[in-house]
């Protein structure tokens, strides 16, 4: 079953280093964003680069679309991983050479 969903994504600056992109925020939070946005069942999705603590939980959180509650349910996680997967693979691919 697909779910249709909203996410808010904060890549931390320990996110951006790892990828080596800290000088190019404004690129990788437009690639994450439309790579999350591709996504079956995808809606409003914000993406934003902020500083926080890196052992801060929750740099991606997903919401039932126009909602506003994170259900705790297998489902919504397994959701959550593979867009935090998606995020990450375009974090990856935003940091290859060109």
């Amino acid at each position: 079953m697909t779910r249709e969903f909203d996410a808010t994504i904060t890549l931390n600056d320990h996110h951006l280093a790892a990828a080596g992109l800290s000088e190019r925020k404004l690129k990788v939070v437009a690639a994450v964003r439309e790579a999350v946005a591709q996504m079956k069942g995808a809606g409003w999705i914000d993406v934003e680069a902020e500083s926080y603590p890196p052992g801060t939980a929750g740099w991606v959180i997903v919401y039932p679309r126009g909602r506003c509650d994170t259900p705790d349910a297998p489902e919504w996680r397994q959701l959550r991983h593979l867009v935090e997967t998606v995020a990450t693979a375009s974090l990856i691919a935003a940091g290859a050479p060109f």
